[in-house]
């Protein structure tokens, strides 16, 4: 609960849910994470402590284990100049080098993503080609519904690396909808992932 290491504190550790919403709202928003690990008395990292960091890794590994965009068919309203440089398919390549962007003045558009059969996903992540700046100010997730498509999750800034939690969702193609972008956006990475429940994970 402090900067400091106190015995007192010793039955205080963060749970693993807390650590996870600190790690969703920093890593998630673009910035990165400060866990603060104190040694204690004997110049270690306190068992209690290292027992909890076992098990947030153990939770991390099992949300980001597959990511079921990868390797997705993508296809975008406007990619800059026809350019196959800048497809849509540089998203899913799996190279953070490569991008997907539009053509100067275009500062919305949508990337449309098959994920070639239905998969259930709950947590969506979004990379910017960053080398050449922050530029999304707000994107809309949508999947297909009855009247076209239908928003199941939104947000602002992208940035490095924006992960996005939402109540599951069932579905084979899954739309980003740009809304807003200072100039033309860029997208270097899409993620879809399912995040089981926390007890189902550690077997609590």
């Amino acid at each position: 609960p402090g900067w400091f290491y106190h015995a007192k504190g010793d039955g205080k550790v963060k749970s693993v849910e807390h650590l996870l919403d600190i790690y969703f709202s920093s890593v998630g928003y673009n910035s990165v994470l400060l866990l603060n690990l104190p040694p204690d008395r004997r110049g270690l990292i306190h068992e209690n402590d290292v027992q909890r960091l076992h098990e947030f890794r153990k939770v991390l590994d099992a949300i980001f284990d597959e990511n079921l965009a990868a390797g997705a068919k993508a296809v975008a309203s406007n990619v800059k100049g026809n350019d196959p440089a800048f497809a849509a398919a540089r998203i899913t390549d799996g190279d953070p080098e490569t991008y997907w962007t539009t053509d100067n003045g275009t500062s919305s558009a949508t990337v449309e993503f098959d994920l070639g059969k239905e998969c259930t996903f709950n947590v969506a992540e979004l990379a910017e080609h960053i080398a050449i700046g922050q530029r999304i100010v707000e994107f809309v997730l949508e999947i297909p519904g009855d009247a076209g498509w239908r928003e199941f999750a939104r947000g602002t800034t992208v940035g490095y690396k924006r992960l996005v939690r939402f109540d599951p969702v069932t579905a084979s193609k899954v739309r980003v909808r740009i809304v807003d972008s200072r100039v033309c956006p860029t997208l270097s990475n899409f993620g879809l992932y399912f995040a089981p429940a926390i007890e189902d994970i550690l077997g609590k």
